[in-house]
């Protein structure tokens, strides 16, 4: 039975692609699925099959307006304050598009919970959560652990702003319910993962609600092709994920570690950086704003990364070890689970060297250990069930609901 699915996701490819995914399996199984898209990501929605309601995502314009050097040592902190902001806006853009015909079921960005909760309390709803990081309950936390990792408090001021803004909306909702439950930080929800059960940290203590999926591809992620040289050159692809223009130190440092070395590289830097701070690029150094990464890693020896959930997932599903080097903390809290499981190696702040980075790609070019942990891993992320298992739990959860 053909079913209305509203997905909401914040403007971060990271987050997107996955809910992406399923969204496209979601039209291919014959639901109407509405795409409420930040602007740069509506063509994308569309192509899946969605209807695209598109919105002036606030996030967006902030962090195009601010230079890096403008942005005060906490401003990690006051990120969910802007995330607030940010469901606030999607929630009147749903409110202005669905209130006459409230979709069955909202699928929502786990940074756009208040939303995603909020919506579903007003129009009695169920709401189910995209997450593209680890989970969160009351046993783990990961905003917690990331206030913690950067030495934040957890009575930071934004922390009231945060509670002081998501309760006047929805006093001004006449919501009677609990901050806590709309924002869902510690609580137990209906929840899809991007990873297998196994490479959630305190795993024994998630119930059935959170539902581990593995990672979910577009078809198009699992179907491009890359061309390379058919020779013996080991390759490294290094890819710093959605804020790459604040990496070109790390980059740079990688270029001189790889130059006049027997390897190939690929980079990609995203649209809008500037190339030329490289310097000069030798010929055994490709740069592109983009490229389709799964096809690129099926040939790489060794992937460089940011360490965001989707990166990670698409190494352990060509079975490529990492070099991880996290910039954000959401990022390093993945980054150290994916060590832990022994599928690459972290890179510590003060070993981003020429020298360290080098003697590294050489260690893991050559360590079983590291590709054994790979299939391993591979192989619960094709016993999670992917965008199929993802599809199913949405739409078991409508039926429920019905």
């Amino acid at each position: 039975m053909s079913s209305h699915i509203a997905v909401f996701c914040i403007p971060a490819h990271g987050h997107m692609r996955p809910a992406l995914a399923v969204t496209e399996e979601l039209v291919r199984r014959g639901h109407r699925v509405s795409f409420v898209a930040p602007e740069g990501f509506t063509l994308t929605a569309r192509e899946t099959g969605a209807d695209v309601v598109p919105y002036t995502s606030p996030l967006a314009e902030a962090f195009a307006a601010l230079k890096d050097e403008d942005l005060p040592p906490d401003h990690m902190a006051w990120y969910a304050v802007m995330l607030q902001i940010e469901s606030e806006e999607v929630i009147r853009t749903a409110e202005e598009h669905f209130t006459d015909d409230p979709p069955d079921l909202l699928f929502h960005d786990m940074s756009l919970a208040f939303a995603g909760r909020t919506l579903g309390t007003l129009w009695n709803r169920p709401a189910v959560q995209s997450t593209p990081a680890m989970a969160s309950n009351a046993h783990y936390w990961e905003f917690g652990t990331m206030f913690a990792m950067m030495g934040f408090p957890e009575d930071h001021p934004a922390v009231p702003e945060l509670f002081r803004r998501a309760s006047e909306f929805a006093e001004g909702r006449g919501l009677a319910v609990p901050i806590d439950e709309l924002l869902g930080w510690q609580m137990p929800v209906e929840s899809v993962v991007y990873a297998p059960r196994a490479f959630q940290t305190a795993e024994e203590t998630f119930g059935d609600e959170t539902a581990f999926v593995g990672p979910c591809f577009l078809a198009e992620d699992l179907t491009a092709t890359w061309d390379t040289p058919q020779d013996d050159t080991p390759l490294v692809v290094i890819s710093m994920g959605t804020l790459a223009h604040e990496q070109s130190e790390f980059f740079r440092t990688c270029v001189r570690a790889l130059t006049g070395r027997p390897w190939r590289a690929v980079i990609t830097v995203g649209n809008g950086f500037d190339t030329a701070t490289l310097g000069t690029v030798p010929p055994n150094i490709e740069v592109y704003p983009w490229v389709p990464q799964v096809a690129v890693l099926e040939h790489a020896d060794v992937f460089v990364t940011s360490g965001g959930l989707g990166s990670l997932m698409g190494a352990v599903h060509t079975g490529t070890p990492m070099l991880m080097a996290p910039h954000l903390p959401e990022h390093r809290i993945t980054c150290i689970r994916a060590a832990e499981l022994g599928l690459g190696v972290l890179l510590e702040p003060g070993e981003t060297t020429e020298e360290h980075i080098l003697a590294t790609l050489q260690h893991l070019i050559t360590d079983e250990a590291t590709r054994t942990q790979l299939r391993r891993m591979r192989e619960l992320t094709e016993e999670a069930g992917g965008v199929t298992r993802a599809a199913d739990v949405l739409e078991s959860r409508i039926r429920a609901a019905r």
